[in-house]
C-alpha cells in the first residue's frame, strides 16, 4: 500500500483536484482507493457527521481525529494506491494551538505505522483574500468550517511548519492553489510519476 494525501483549507481546490485525479486513475486503469478524514467507512462517517457539527474542546477533537484515523487505517486491506482527503497534517494545522497540543499530536503521529505514512503529500496553499472570495461565493460548508475561518494565519503557519518536518520518508509538496486547475492537476501527475507511484 502506498498513500497519497491531499491537504489544505476548504475552498483551496483540494476536492476538485482529488476528483480530477480519480478520473485520471480511472481513465488510465490505475488501481486506487479514495478515502477521507474524518470518516472513510460507514461507522466512521457517523463520527464525521458529529465532529463537523460539534463544538468540542480542542483536546477532545485531537483525540477524536486520531481515534478515527487509527480505526480507519487498521481496517484497510488493500494493495492499491490510497488517496486521503486530509490526514494527520490537518490535525496538526487546525488543532495545534499550544505547545502541549504540538507535543501530543506529534507523539500520536509517531504511533502511526511506517507503512501508513504517505509517500507524498500535496498541500494546497491559498492566500486569505482568494479563500474569502471563494467562501463568499459558496457559503460555509459546516460549523467546523465556519469556526476556523478566523484562524487562517495560525493554520497556514502550522501547515508550513509540519511541511518542513521529517515524517518518515514522505515528500511534502506545496501547490500554489491560485493556479488554474488544469495546471495544478498536471503538476500533481508529474510529481506522482517522479515518485514512481504511477507510470
Amino acid at each position: 500500500m502506498k498513500i497519497i494525501s491531499f491537504e489544505g483549507f476548504e475552498y483551496s481546490g483540494k476536492s476538485t483536484q482529488i476528483k480530477l485525479l480519480q478520473n485520471y486513475f480511472k481513465k488510465n486503469k490505475i488501481k486506487s482507493t479514495f478515502t477521507r478524514e474524518p470518516g472513510g467507512n460507514k461507522q466512521l462517517e457517523k463520527i464525521r457527521k458529529i465532529i463537523l457539527q460539534s463544538d468540542f474542546n480542542n483536546l477532545s477533537l485531537i483525540l477524536f481525529f486520531f481515534a478515527s484515523r487509527f480505526s480507519l487505517l487498521s481496517s484497510m486491506k488493500t494493495n492499491n494506491l490510497v488517496v486521503f482527503d486530509r490526514f494527520f497534517d490537518s490535525t496538526y494545522a487546525y488543532q495545534k494551538i499550544t505547545s502541549k497540543d504540538k507535543s501530543l499530536i506529534l507523539n500520536l503521529i509517531d504511533q502511526i505505522e511506517k507503512k501508513y505514512i504517505p509517500t507524498i503529500t500535496f498541500y494546497f496553499k491559498i492566500n486569505k483574500k482568494t479563500l474569502l472570495e471563494r467562501k463568499n461565493m459558496r457559503g460555509h460548508k459546516n460549523f467546523f468550517d465556519k469556526k476556523y475561518t478566523s484562524h487562517f494565519t495560525r493554520i497556514q503557519k502550522n501547515y508550513d511548519e509540519i511541511g518542513k518536518m521529517k515524517v518518515g520518508k514522505r515528500k511534502f509538496i506545496t501547490i500554489d492553489a491560485s493556479k488554474p486547475k488544469e495546471i495544478i492537476h498536471k503538476e500533481i501527475v508529474e510529481n506522482l510519476k517522479r515518485c514512481k507511484l504511477i507510470r
